[in-house]
């Protein structure tokens, strides 16, 4: 075999492919590229948060609120278009959008 394609050893490959810390797309503004956006219409919304379970950016955001006996839950707050990738799994898993009575988050076209 050819010197210059001889095979190296592990123990002579170069270190690479480290990661020092993992990160995610919090640290950036990542939904800037993307061609579709949901609207949360929160006068619809059931509160049950089957949307921020899904979301894989974790662009919806949830304020602390209360149920209607006074205990305490989670609400959404909105959803983050500097996160949000337009993906549609919120839209689509939403039990309100599933029951097709009412819309609580749409998916439409990203306007330039």
């Amino acid at each position: 075999m050819n010197d210059k394609y001889k095979l190296k050893d592990w123990q002579e490959l170069p270190i690479g492919g480290v990661v020092p810390e993992g990160g995610n797309s919090a640290d950036y503004e990542t939904g800037t590229w993307r061609t579709n956006r949901p609207i949360w219409y929160e006068e619809n919304c059931i509160q049950c948060l089957t949307c921020w379970v899904f979301c894989p950016e974790g662009a919806i955001l949830l304020k602390d609120g209360t149920k209607p006996n006074g205990q305490p839950r989670k609400e959404i707050k909105e959803i983050n278009l500097f996160h949000c990738k337009g993906c549609g799994l919120c839209a689509k898993e939403c039990p309100v959008n599933i029951k097709g009575n009412k819309i609580a988050i749409e998916l439409v076209k990203e306007e330039i």
